[in-house]
């Protein structure tokens, strides 16, 4: 008899994980074109967050990717349809040396999120992110944590509340907060004391 009152509530407790963990992994957050993202919101303008962003990779300079150029990747994204990228794949048969042409208005589209790649040099992962300012409230910044991938094997990418599970989601949202978020929302802290002490 007293097995039964044991049981019942493991089978219970189990079936609502697992409801949660299939939702979760299978379904996603009902957010658009980034169901799975996990999301911070710091309350600084989004200038602020990218430039304590900026200052962050700078100062610990492992967390930039390697061989990756620019600090944030930005808005713009090509748009292959245009002419004058279409013009530039033409122009790449011939030579596949070709540097990519600077974004602008003929063929680019401006995206409402800025992505920001940061490095894990223990695990040796690019760390997918972006920004975006609050549409109500520009004093909050949304910066979201999207996906992992190996540095040399861009097959094996996986998104966060996706591809992981339960335990090491955890674990991989503890480390960004840790490694990443933290970090930033105290320079931004640190800059709003020497700005007001001036």
């Amino acid at each position: 008899m007293k097995k039964k009152y044991i049981i019942i509530p493991i089978i219970i407790s189990t079936c609502i994980w697992g409801c949660e963990e299939f939702i979760r992994r299978k379904i996603g957050g009902f957010g658009g074109s980034y169901p799975f993202v996990e999301s911070w919101e710091i309350n600084a303008p989004e200038k602020e967050v990218l430039n304590a962003i900026t200052e962050l990779k700078i100062k610990n300079k492992k967390l930039q990717p390697p061989n990756a150029k620019e600090l944030l990747i930005g808005r713009y994204i090509y748009d292959w349809q245009t002419t004058e990228m279409i013009n530039f794949e033409n122009q790449l048969k011939n030579n596949p040396s070709l540097p990519l042409p600077n974004h602008n208005e003929n063929n680019s589209t401006k995206l409402f999120w800025l992505y920001i790649n940061f490095y894990y040099s223990d695990t040796k992962e690019i760390v997918y992110t972006w920004t975006r300012p609050d549409v109500m409230d520009s004093s909050i910044t949304t910066l979201a944590l999207v996906g992992f991938s190996k540095i040399n094997d861009s097959t094996d990418y996986r998104l966060i509340n996706r591809d992981f599970w339960y335990l090491s989601n955890k674990k991989q949202i503890n480390k960004f907060e840790k490694t990443i978020i933290q970090p930033i929302i105290d320079k931004i802290k640190e800059r709003n004391i020497r700005n007001n002490e001036k």
